[in-house]
């Protein structure tokens, strides 16, 4: 059933006010190091800096941490874009505050890959036909561009037996013979390749234009509207953290961070690459390549179009679905100049 109304597909705060007490917030999240900023600003009291009291929460999966925010048990989520837009058509009521990264052309050490059980004779994409591939969960990120990539190897999708499987279960799974294999992001990647428990036999994030956004951080759209002073304050700690990550000096920190929130141990963090593709900034380009994906997929069916309006202290994208065009009026709504497409500020 849709949701009334328009949905706030982006909310961006044009400046961060200062929080006059500390705002309690709770972050659910699923382990992997596109959340970097986050764990940065929590252990090098960037958060704090800006007035916010951030709890950092493990979520299953996306459609876990959209539920959870719909039911009120955490303020902000990471959920991937595909299961926004999945939630979205649903008529979750949803904005996207920010951007935990963005696709750039691909680093020569990918930060994302497919695995192969040792001993399975996976070589191909199809050689998954009829075998069992893990991911983080069915409809998310990491579920379509696994299933665009077997597709554009020439394989039907639909053949390979797909399981969701946690990453930090996936090295057991794999030993087990619960799975086949695996597509994975970093640190679990790379730290699969280094045992030997799994070998590489491609990369799924090659199918993903560069500028395009990988994960985003998402709230209520009531929740935003009330606490506008927290969610800029959130999205400047996110810009302060990424300034402390990019500073070679803080390498070691930085890796021990992301070990502690994805729960590693220790001494894995020396062996781990702080990832290159952080942008906090989002912009409705990147969700393009997830809306035409995920329509491939069947995943959703009206072709949702972001659109860009100032409306008072804010930036506001807005999706809407018309009967006939896919696309309703907003001006109704938002009061001021026409809507036209922005990037963020």
């Amino acid at each position: 059933m849709r949701g009334g109304g328009a949905l706030l597909f982006l909310a961006a705060f044009v400046a961060a006010a200062p929080v006059s007490a500390a705002t309690k917030l709770t972050l659910l999240y699923t382990p992997g190091d596109s959340f970097t900023e986050s764990y940065v600003a929590k252990d090098q009291g960037i958060f704090e800096k800006h007035g916010l009291d951030v709890t950092l929460t493990i979520g299953q999966n996306g459609s876990v941490i959209t539920a959870a925010l719909i039911a009120g048990s955490a303020q902000i989520g990471a959920p991937t874009p595909t299961v926004f837009l999945q939630a979205h058509e649903q008529g979750a009521n949803l904005v996207i505050l920010a951007s935990a990264n963005r696709n750039p052309v691909q680093p020569a050490v990918s930060e994302t890959g497919i695995v192969a059980r040792e001993g399975s004779g996976i070589k191909t994409a199809a050689d998954l036909v009829g075998r069992k591939h893990a991911v983080q969960g069915i409809g998310g990120t990491i579920d379509v561009l696994t299933k665009k990539w077997v597709e554009a190897r020439g394989v039907d999708y639909r053949k390979v037996d797909w399981i969701e499987m946690q990453f930090p279960t996936v090295p057991d799974g794999l030993k087990a013979g619960l799975t086949d294999a695996a597509s994975l992001v970093d640190p679990f990647l790379h730290r699969i390749l280094g045992a030997k428990t799994g070998y590489l036999i491609g990369d799924f994030g090659e199918v993903m234009p560069a500028g395009t956004m990988v994960i985003v951080y998402a709230a209520t759209r009531d929740g935003a509207s009330a606490h506008r002073e927290a969610v800029a304050a959130f999205r400047a700690s996110l810009d302060d953290a990424r300034s402390f990550i990019e500073n070679p000096a803080n390498a070691a920190t930085v890796k021990a961070s992301i070990a502690s929130y994805v729960h590693l141990p220790p001494q894995a963090a020396a062996f781990m690459q702080i990832p290159a593709n952080l942008d906090s900034h989002a912009v409705p380009q990147g969700l393009a390549f997830w809306i035409a994906t995920t329509r491939e997929q069947a995943l959703i069916k009206p072709r949702p179009t972001p659109r860009a309006s100032s409306h008072r202290d804010a930036r506001l994208m807005v999706i809407r679905h018309s009967r006939t065009t896919g696309i309703q009026d907003t001006a109704s709504l938002y009061p001021g100049p026409p809507l036209s497409v922005t990037t963020m500020g």
